[in-house]
């Protein structure tokens, strides 16, 4: 009882900011958890056919929200909790009017061109009308939450969000157990669960919100947007794209394989999420203290520790895609390595570009985007014309990598810039964990008929990781740990 008062007591002294992100990230981690767990399910009673036709309906659905919100619910709606602190109800309200007028207008272009969309993106009438419905309400969630966020009201947020992600699952899987058209009863699920909360909180905000419209609000956060619009299309076209690709060149079966395999990246994001969540407030500590040789090394330990699960994880591709489906998906294995090592890359650059936005050079960044985004289409095209829903893996491996690169040699520049000397990390030795794991995040793939050999080399990173464990722990973690106590 006194070990578990003092645990009470000590998280009741955390600070609310704190405590609020402690919250948010359990609830990211749960969330995405309980998406992982219920793959093997639906991915057992639907045919790939089916899980492809949810896939896709996922990416578009992607495409479509960028359209119809033009992002007015990231990085502008935070800057209007700011702005307009004294009537964020009010800016609140004009954000969601905003959004649901685009969505009205893409609404009738869609109705008026409903035969040729529906058959580019291959999908029926019914499924788009739901799409759109759901469109005009999931705003309202966002800006709620966001909210929430900002003011650090976590315990409604993540109540709202594991109620979500639950009902969306459970549903989901009672709903397509009775169905026989499973992947457009899967899509529905969705629909439905986003509607549910969707529509209440839609009322809510225009109910204290007091006002439809304020044109200063909407001025100002379209002006603010608008430059950032290219940001956001690039990174959908490196997370996303690809999976619709592959829907158009060869089918939606195998846009359901491909989209499988890539949702075992989810296990490897939850493990990069939650280092970035702790790591970034120590990263701009230390640029603030100016204390670039600590966090040089420290860095350097985490991206080995990101790399080292990346290859763990690459390693078990074989008995990861055993547990999240069955046989049919069998050959889909081989995707997983370059979304694994993918995800390592995408974590440098974000490091890169926390240094970038610590010093308000963050102009190159769309730049960087675009140029990825483009490289990306171009070599998914030819990728999978010549080698099929695989190669387009590995195109976005390497332009995670161009990334990365991009962006350490950006932040060099902004370095010099501002404090008149070269960099704050050590390049070349960036540069030789990056080819090896690139070489051996590849050379797993060679031994997959082979778990002898892989589970040796599993072991011997494990063995490694524990007769350093002090060390690394003490180098990294430790650290980050001392600062935010």
């Amino acid at each position: 009882m006194n070990a578990v008062k003092k645990i009470l007591k000590k998280y009741n002294d955390i600070p609310i900011a704190a405590k609020a992100t402690l919250w948010f990230m359990f609830c990211t981690i749960v969330q995405k958890c309980i998406s992982l767990i219920t793959t093997p399910i639906f991915t057992r009673i639907m045919s790939t056919t089916q899980y492809g036709q949810f896939t896709v309906y996922n990416s578009w659905l992607q495409i479509f929200t960028i359209i119809t919100t033009l992002r007015l619910n990231y990085a502008v709606f935070n800057k209007g909790m700011s702005k307009y602190k004294d009537d964020r109800d009010g800016y609140t309200s004009t954000m969601q009017s905003l959004t649901f007028v685009i969505t009205a207008i893409c609404f009738i272009i869609y109705l008026i061109f409903h035969r040729f969309i529906d058959d580019f993106v291959e999908l029926p009438e019914f499924i788009m009308v739901a799409v759109f419905a759901e469109l005009f309400v999931t705003p309202a969630i966002d800006f709620w939450t966001i909210r929430k966020r900002y003011e650090y009201l976590y315990k409604p947020v993540v109540v709202r969000t594991l109620v979500m992600a639950v009902l969306n699952a459970g549903i989901g899987v009672v709903a397509v157990l009775l169905s026989d058209e499973k992947g457009y009863t899967r899509i529905l699920t969705c629909v439905f669960v986003n509607l549910v909360f969707g529509i209440p909180l839609f009322i809510h905000n225009r109910r204290v919100g007091k006002t439809w419209f304020k044109k200063e609000y909407a001025q100002f956060a379209l002006m603010f947007n608008f430059p950032l619009l290219l940001h956001y299309v690039s990174q959908y076209i490196l997370d996303q794209f690809d999976r619709i690709m592959v829907q158009k060149m060869i089918s939606i079966e195998a846009a359901g394989l491909y989209g499988v395999a890539y949702s075992a990246g989810l296990i490897m994001k939850i493990v990069t999420q939650s280092i970035n969540n702790a790591f970034v407030p120590w990263q701009y500590d230390k640029l603030e203290k100016k204390q670039f040789k600590e966090l040089d090394n420290v860095c350097f330990i985490i991206f080995i520790i990101v790399s080292g699960c990346a290859l763990v994880f690459s390693a078990f591709a074989p008995e990861i895609m055993m547990v999240l489906a069955d046989e049919k998906y069998s050959e889909a294995v081989y995707v997983i390595p370059p979304v694994a090592l993918g995800l390592v890359f995408s974590f440098m650059y974000t490091t890169f570009a926390n240094v970038e936005f610590f010093y308000d050079q963050n102009k190159f960044t769309m730049y960087i985007s675009m140029i990825g985004a483009t490289l990306n289409i171009l070599f998914n095209y030819i990728g999978i014309k010549l080698f099929g829903y695989i190669a387009a893996a590995y195109t976005t491996l390497f332009c995670y990598a161009v990334f990365a690169l991009s962006h350490y040699i950006y932040m060099t520049f902004t370095i010099k810039r501002n404090l008149s000397f070269k960099s704050i990390f050590n390049g070349r030795r960036l540069l030789l964990l990056s080819c090896i794991v690139l070489i051996f995040g590849t050379c797993i793939i060679f031994f997959y008929d082979k778990a002898i050999i892989r589970y040796a080399i599993v072991g011997g990173i494990l063995i490694i990781a524990f007769v350093k464990r002090e060390q690394l722990y003490s180098a990294s973690i430790g650290k980050i740990k001392k600062k935010n106590e």
